[in-house]
């Protein structure tokens, strides 16, 4: 019948996890919480992150046999109604999902081009989203071993290193004695800031939370950790995936920490709270930085590994 197909390293799989959980999207999204963000953080790991990945390293790794996935798990508990309203919730809430993250993925490549204003065009991002949509269909259609080097690849050049390049500039911004944004945040945001009796403005470490709107935010965090079961469906891939799968979960989990945590805090540091934006507001931090050194031209380089890291 010809060629077997190629099987995944656990490192492969790990990757490919964590490009499904990360996007450097929402960093602005946790930097706009300011020091806030590490409760935030702290929330969505403990009660969600961590579970998730036990859960997914368990069961991917107990019906490995089986096909693997989310759909599998949920039949064999429940039975096959159940399970196909499983699957069919988890692929619909990523039709809803993928448009954002291919608008930010549109937004790096205006700074690419060095047109920042095409990332506030609505027909710019919405034709670009479409064309990148049908692009990653055809990939996909190739089989796992092209999407997984795709991925693999992405994730490293267009997540990972442009996470470091962005946590490295803000230390050397710090270093260098430059303000630090979260310090002189505006008086008129009580959910990150708190005014002393002496009228001094410190920022909060705990949210002030007032109504349900706050509590519902923590929804929008916990989005932002998603993922870490989504290629569960790969584990007969591995070659041992009692092993490999639990393996790569958790060092998916690991990588996802990491990066949000250092990589918020590092847009924070740098970009002062009214220049914070979710759709290109890594970008105006990567321009401040970079103009601030007068390398500018690092803007260009960094808003297409930026698209390709969300296109993996």
């Amino acid at each position: 019948m010809g060629k077997t197909n190629k099987k995944l390293s656990t490192w492969q799989l790990a990757l490919m996890t964590a490009a499904a959980i990360i996007s450097l999207r929402g960093l602005p999204m946790m930097a706009q919480e300011e020091l806030t963000m590490f409760f935030y953080i702290l929330f969505a790991t403990v009660l969600f992150l961590i579970p998730a990945a036990l859960v997914g390293a368990e069961l991917g790794s107990a019906f490995a046999d089986k096909g693997g996935g989310v759909y599998t798990w949920v039949k064999e508990a429940f039975n096959r109604p159940l399970g196909f309203t499983a699957i069919f919730l988890q692929w619909i809430q990523n039709v809803v999902w993928y448009p954002t993250v291919l608008g930010f993925a549109g937004a790096g490549i205006a700074y690419m081009i060095g047109k920042p204003a095409l990332a506030q065009n609505g027909v710019f991002v919405g034709l670009f989203a479409i064309a990148m949509y049908w692009f990653a269909t055809w990939i996909t259609l190739k089989g796992t071993s092209a999407v997984s080097k795709i991925t693999s690849q992405g994730f490293l050049l267009g997540t990972v290193l442009p996470g470091i390049v962005i946590i490295v500039m803000a230390i050397i911004w710090i270093v260098g004695k430059n303000p630090i944004a979260f310090e002189h945040i505006p008086t008129n945001v009580p959910q990150v800031a708190n005014i002393d009796i002496a009228h001094h403005v410190h920022p909060r470490f705990f949210p002030h939370m007032t109504g349900m709107s706050d509590i519902a935010f923590l929804a929008g965090i916990l989005l932002l950790f998603a993922g870490v079961e989504v290629h569960a469906v790969h584990a007969p891939e591995l070659n041992n995936p009692q092993k490999q799968f639990p393996a790569a979960m958790f060092l998916a989990a690991l990588i996802s920490f990491g990066l949000f945590t250092l990589g918020a805090l590092a847009v924070a540091v740098v970009t002062p709270y009214d220049q914070i934006n979710l759709q290109d507001g890594l970008f105006v931090t990567f321009r401040q930085l970079f103009d601030h050194y007068h390398i500018g031209w690092m803007t260009n380089i960094m808003g297409f590994l930026v698209a390709f890291g969300a296109l993996a």
